[in-house]
């Protein structure tokens, strides 16, 4: 889901990804248009090694639970693995580590805030759902390509150096599966990269296509409206709908204090379009 923000970026990397390929610049960038992978049972995971290094190391795993333990715990993760200096951008909120979404242009490299986010106890929390309550601090649920900045270390010349990339992910708004799309990294150590820099999947129509921005924020859901007009409706988990509300065109807030705690699903409906993401009412 883009915002104006995020398709005027689209826009620009779509037409500099152009030029720096006729040029012959774009070789400094390193893209790999993966297979799409979806991760969508207990235990599952994938394993990339993301400079393909003669040992075949493992710098990245992504890892999904479906409803696990007798808690149902569901839930994508990024571990950084191999190489200590390995890591993703993000924060720290208590001992979870929480990757950011970038937008496409988003800055990725020296300065920016990375955390280990590996090993058993210091997983990157993309989305964790537990006994049906997700958790505030994550930033992937329902992502459409969302976008995680990361840096790694490799040897070049005997000695470690740092570069600069991202991957490209889709996450489902019920918590039980992701799907890794692509990802690319600037081959000069040291430099930096822009989120979605140097990729092939920014295509014009994907770009003007009319989408809503529907998130949760607190007690409140928004949603930008690029439509005359949008009907939202509130869905029970058992699937009954329980209310149903038109909006004009433009950004929108519905308040959730008037619901009763629980998880409900919000879904926007406009012009043949129609979106939905799980909301968390406590």
């Amino acid at each position: 889901m883009k915002d104006k923000k995020q398709i005027e970026s689209l826009k620009y990397l779509g037409a500099i990804g152009g030029l720096l390929a006729a040029s012959g610049v774009q070789a400094q960038i390193k893209y790999v248009d993966l297979p799409d992978t979806t991760l969508n049972t207990n235990n599952a995971f994938w394993d990339l090694d993301i400079d393909e290094d003669s040992l075949g190391v493992v710098d990245y795993r992504f890892i999904q639970y479906v409803d696990t333990s007798i808690f149902n715990v569901s839930g994508s993760f990024i571990q950084a693995r191999g190489n200590v200096g390995n890591s993703v951008m993000g924060l720290d909120y208590g001992n979870y580590a929480y990757p950011f979404n970038l937008s496409p242009g988003d800055s990725i490299g020296p300065g920016k805030p990375f955390k280990g986010a590996g090993g058993s106890n210091a997983l990157g929390q993309l989305a964790l759902e537990i006994s049906d309550t997700g958790h505030a601090n994550d930033k992937f649920n329902g992502a459409l390509n969302g976008l995680i900045g990361i840096r790694f270390r490799a040897e070049v010349n005997d000695t470690a150096r740092e570069f600069f990339g991202w991957i490209r992910v889709d996450l489902s708004a019920d918590y039980k599966s992701i799907t890794i799309k692509d990802f690319a990294y600037k081959e000069q150590y040291g430099e930096g990269i822009t989120a979605g820099e140097g990729s092939n999947w920014i295509g014009q129509e994907e770009i003007e296509s009319p989408r809503f921005t529907l998130r949760q924020m607190d007690q409140q859901l928004y949603f930008e409206n690029p439509f005359p007009q949008a009907e939202l409706q509130i869905i029970s988990m058992g699937g009954a709908l329980l209310q149903s509300i038109n909006f004009e065109k433009g950004p929108q807030y519905f308040d959730l204090q008037n619901l009763d705690k629980g998880i409900y699903i919000a879904r926007v409906k406009g012009d043949g379009v129609a979106e939905e993401v799980r909301l968390v009412v406590y």
